[in-house]
């Protein structure tokens, strides 16, 4: 029995993941990461939304179409699979059948251990400017006690608010 469980189910939820794999290659590139990151990586609508610069029903609806799509090409002839089949099946598709790209080279060179985690190495000269720096940050008042003075400013009445009358 140990054997059986590492071998790779060609089904999943009762939909054949080989024309699954087929059926997300055929949709173009968005559609594709919109499913991979709203079913596969269970990115939320409203977290992909402000990135997009979409609303979050219309992500839901392209998500919803993609899915009828797909099920409608896997299942038999007369009627699609079911979508909460698609769904899990979908959860359960490998990652090479998605057609993502590979992530590349990093970005970053990989930190040298000799040189600790400094990203831009300290100038000779700096050691007085950051001197000067930390004296003007711990004399200066907090945030909290800036926004304090200006509403005591505002109740006491001694900052005017400006209001611009409207054009009619």
């Amino acid at each position: 029995m140990p054997e059986a469980s590492l071998t790779v189910s060609l089904r999943a939820a009762g939909v054949p993941l080989d024309r699954l794999a087929a059926c997300v290659q055929r949709l173009d590139p968005p559609t594709r990461a919109l499913l991979d990151l709203s079913v596969r990586r269970g990115v939320r609508d409203d977290q992909m939304a402000p990135i997009l610069r979409t609303d979050p029903f219309h992500l839901a609806w392209r998500r919803a179409r993609a899915l009828e799509k797909i099920a409608t090409e896997v299942g038999d002839g007369q009627r699609p699979a079911p979508l909460g089949e698609v769904r899990m099946a979908l959860e359960a598709l490998p990652r090479d059948a998605w057609g993502l790209p590979d992530a590349g080279p990093p970005a970053l060179p990989a930190p040298d251990p000799a040189r600790g985690a400094e990203l831009v190495p300290a100038a000779a000269g700096q050691p007085r400017r950051l001197a000067r720096l930390d004296a003007f940050a711990a004399e200066s008042p907090t945030l909290r006690a800036a926004l304090r003075g200006l509403a005591r400013a505002v109740a006491a009445k001694e900052g005017r608010t400006v209001v611009w009358p409207r054009r009619r």
